[in-house]
């Protein structure tokens, strides 16, 4: 109950605070209201029963985010010029108050403990001793939080409200660029029965944003129906071409950058179910398609059509009663497909590592 209560208590604090900042011109109200979420989180983290070196951790991690907030807000939000890029930055920075929640819930979140405020007889005191013997943790901690900041750099922050605009997880932007040639490819791999799962660590600044979540290094997978990966789909950003959705993905595109690499296993299928998946494929390319960014952190999705890439492997593979393991799809990272295939039904094909890599 305790848990369900501080869960509600923390919901409604977001909801208020996230209407009053959009309805608010005053870019100084949003640096009030990041002091209070961090203010509320970073006591709350040195209050809840934890070791000592995840308190010190969650402290840092909450003031550097603060300090980022903040920045964001003076050199974004305060000169943004009016219209909807001024919009585009009220709401940006709405949901940057969010930011050390979704921390918490990413980096020190344990599901075997319960959410609540922690009682009077629970001890929290920081000593010398327990400090030393948790050194190891702090470090990693650390590391972490020095990975994030290298991907969430300057340069990368740009991109990323560069590509924020293209997207959409409320409708349907990319309509049919799949084409007929490609669906007859499809088609010619019936007598074939096996279909290809794809699961690649890009190096990309996506997948360095979506590592930040799951912790695992390949976190891309796509679906192909023949062996030479040919006809090689998934749902991505589209790589400025066209809208984020479903794409056909070339290797290249992929593999460009140092250290990439490829894992390619194959799962049977019989030719009912390979024509049931491509007729699927099929009528999502002609229905529209939009890359689930909001799912990735939500994990739930709009409308059907509207999926990340491992969502969309999952489904496609469900659809056809090819699924191998039981979760939700929106749930599904690239990484479970190898990992809880426990009745070893994929069978390993190669391994491609790109340049750089040895």
């Amino acid at each position: 109950m305790k848990k369900i209560f501080t869960f509600l208590i923390a919901a409604v604090m977001l909801v208020l605070a996230a209407v009053a900042l959009y309805l608010c011109e005053d870019y100084g109200t949003y640096n009030l209201v990041y002091i209070f979420c961090f203010v509320f989180i970073a006591a709350y983290g040195i209050c809840a029963p934890s070791t000592i070196a995840s308190k010190v951790a969650q402290v840092l991690i909450y003031g550097i985010i603060l300090a980022a907030q903040i920045l964001f807000n003076v050199l974004v939000i305060r000169s943004a010029a009016s219209g909807p890029a001024y919009d585009l930055c009220r709401f940006l920075g709405v949901l940057a108050a969010s930011v050390p929640f979704l921390a918490r819930i990413s980096f020190f979140y344990q599901s075997g403990t319960s959410w609540s405020f922690p009682s009077a007889e629970e001890p929290s005191v920081l000593s010398y001793g327990q400090l030393l013997c948790d050194k190891d943790e702090i470090i990693r901690k650390a590391e972490r939080l020095k990975a994030a900041g290298s991907v969430l750099s300057r340069v990368e922050l740009t991109e990323i409200l560069y590509q924020l605009p293209r997207h959409s997880s409320f409708s349907y932007i990319n309509h049919g660029t799949l084409t007929e040639e490609y669906f007859q490819r499809a088609m010619q791999t019936l007598d074939h029965e096996y279909i290809y799962l794809v699961v690649t660590s890009s190096k990309s600044l996506p997948s360095d944003v979506i590592g930040l979540f799951t912790k695992k290094e390949y976190n891309h997978v796509s679906l192909a129906f023949d062996e030479q990966l040919d006809t090689i789909i998934s749902y991505n950003g589209g790589q400025r071409a066209v809208p984020p959705g479903l794409n056909t993905e070339l290797l290249a595109a992929l593999t460009q950058r140092d250290g990439s690499a490829i894992l390619v296993y194959r799962l049977p299928a019989a030719a009912e179910q390979k024509r049931s998946l491509i007729e699927k494929v099929r009528k999502i390319n002609a229905e529209g398609s939009a890359y689930n960014l909001l799912g990735l952190v939500f994990k739930g999705s709009v409308k059907p059509n509207i999926m990340f890439c491992s969502q969309f492997v999952y489904t496609m593979l469900e659809s056809a009663g090819l699924a191998y393991f039981d979760k939700k799809a929106a749930q599904v990272a690239p990484a479970d497909f190898i990992e809880m295939d426990y009745g070893r039904k994929l069978e390993f094909v190669r391994r491609i590592a790109l340049v750089g890599e040895a």
